[in-house]
């Protein structure tokens, strides 16, 4: 029997529907999970060309330049000042002895913000902090503190991030900028027996040390927590039969001069075994011999260098040399009694998740065993290639939320500043183009951090959006490497230089808000 023919309208009828359930389909939001979410999604299906040109980024760094705000702000905050001091001298009847001295009064801050009505038309949108109204209190704080007439003993910053901090880049330039302004010498914290050369300081030591780290391969002989603030320490292994380990510092020829000033060490270790000595020479002459106290968790040993020492003046080498059992050794501190330390912790492949595996009791010790006053936390790059639908990134906020958490806990009203992934690109067709997900990561990251009240600086957003990574790689000279992912010296210069500005111009107007409060007040 032949079958009757369908006609035409009701096979168009058929294809339409089939086309409009696709399309409802792929239209699905991106909020709508079910077992199906691993499809894609039409708005998925339209790879966007993001690519940024070279001439597009130059114009955009070039514009950043044109924003003078920190030079500018600070010269309106002094004429405010000269002339609130004026009016108060002159209501007290004697305008010689004007004093136009920075600060003229601290107030505090407590439950008040300071004025940054005018943050957006001084300083590019891009550059802007981003936080609530607590976050910029804290900010405040930290701030009243950096303006007291005595910075001593000195504050601590921290800068926690990946490997695109690796060698002290981009947290090198901020502590040179922030000690020419606040004052402070030294290189902060360094992590002994690190692989990466950095430019803060050269390190070279004897035969036989190992480095554990809780990021990167875990070493799986290590049964306990305790890797301390850098989450990694190093050890001599006992066994080898050395005499007298030992690990030397020696200035680098590329390091700021500031690196290579300071009149205090510190040495932070953890475990101590018993019938361990240490001895610090310092020139090549020894400074200080003693015996280490017996440890599981942590010691802090701070040694002055006398004001007669010619080390002082003129650094040329710290050597540390133990005898017997060696120590877990965290860190070596080098740096002036006053002004601002600036700390460099890189963590190569971690996605700053893990502070929360690390012994508490041990990271809580070693952060409040110095002056800490504010802590930045520069990752997200690390986790973009591996976050592949929304569930994901919404886990990983939650974890890095967790993680503000905890530093707020250990160091209650500091301020935390997060700066975020900068772009990625990974090779598609033919063009290099930012990872999928990297906006969203950037997103929730900004969002957990408000939440947290803690403050925001967006790479992302500063590098020139989508597809700048590319224009940054081709560049000349090259602001990133060919990998698509980290900056180049030059590149974290550039970065450095542009959250220098962010912050220093924070500063500038929460010195212009205590101007106008010290000239109301003499009114």
């Amino acid at each position: 029997m032949k079958p009757n023919k369908q006609p035409v309208s009701h096979s168009i009828a058929f294809l339409a529907a089939v086309f409009l359930a696709l399309f409802l389909f792929l239209s699905r939001p991106a909020s709508f999970e079910t077992l199906i979410w691993k499809f894609p999604r039409w708005v998925d299906l339209q790879e966007e060309d993001s690519s940024v040109t070279v001439e597009e980024i130059k114009t955009l760094l070039d514009n950043y330049q044109q924003f003078a705000i920190q030079e500018v702000a600070i010269q309106e905050v002094k004429d405010t000042l000269e002339t609130a001091a004026g009016v108060a001298t002159e209501i007290a009847g004697d305008s010689s002895h004007a004093d136009t001295s920075l600060p003229v009064k601290i107030v505090s801050v407590e439950d008040e913000s300071y004025g940054r009505e005018d943050a957006a038309n001084v300083l590019h949108p891009d550059l802007l902090l981003q936080g609530n109204e607590r976050a910029f209190e804290r900010l405040a704080s930290f701030f009243s503190k950096l303006n007291a007439p005595v910075r001593s003993p000195s504050l601590h910053v921290f800068h926690f991030g990946d490997s695109q901090i690796e060698g002290d880049r981009i947290t090198g330039v901020l502590r040179s900028k922030w000690q020419e302004t606040w004052g402070g010498s030294g290189p902060g914290f360094l992590a002994p027996a690190q692989p990466i050369p950095s430019l803060s300081m050269k390190q070279e030591w004897s035969s036989d040390w190992k480095r554990f780290t809780r990021f990167g391969k875990v070493d799986s002989t290590i049964e306990h927590n305790r890797y301390g603030m850098f989450a990694a320490f190093a050890q001599h292994d006992n066994s080898k039969g050395e005499s007298s380990p030992w690990i030397r510092f020696t200035p680098h020829p590329r390091s700021f001069k500031r690196n290579q000033v300071f009149d205090q060490i510190h040495l932070v270790l953890g475990r101590t075994d018993t019938a361990s000595s240490v001895t610090l020479e310092l020139n090549n002459d020894t400074l200080k011999s003693f015996q280490l106290k017996v440890d599981s968790l942590h010691s802090t040993l701070v040694i002055p260098i006398p004001q007669d020492s010619a080390a002082v003046r003129s650094f040329e080498a710290l050597k540390i040399s133990f005898k017997g059992n060696s120590p877990e050794f965290h860190a070596v501190g080098l740096w002036s009694q006053s002004g601002i330390v600036v700390h460099n912790a890189a963590m190569r492949g971690s996605s700053g998740t893990l502070f929360r595996q690390l012994n508490r009791a041990q990271l809580t010790a070693q952060l409040r065993s110095v002056r800490t006053e504010m802590i930045m936390l520069q990752y997200g790059g690390n986790a973009v290639p591996y976050l592949k639908d929304s569930a994901s990134i919404r886990r990983f906020g939650g974890w890095f939320a967790s993680q503000i958490r905890l530093f707020q806990a250990i160091l209650p009203e500091v301020p935390i500043i997060v700066i975020g992934p900068s772009d990625m690109c990974e090779k598609r067709g033919t063009r290099m183009q930012t990872y999928p997900m990297l906006p969203f990561v950037r997103d929730v990251m900004k969002s957990i951090t408000m939440q947290e009240n803690a403050l925001y600086w967006d790479v992302f957003e500063v590098m020139g959006g989508p597809g700048s990574m590319a224009a940054w790689v081709e560049s000349s000279p090259a602001l990133a490497s060919p990998d698509h992912v980290h900056f180049t010296p030059q590149g974290a210069r550039e970065i450095a230089h542009l959250f220098n500005k962010s912050l220093q111009t924070e500063w500038a107007l929460w010195q212009a808000w205590q101007a106008d409060l010290t000239l109301s007040d003499a009114l």
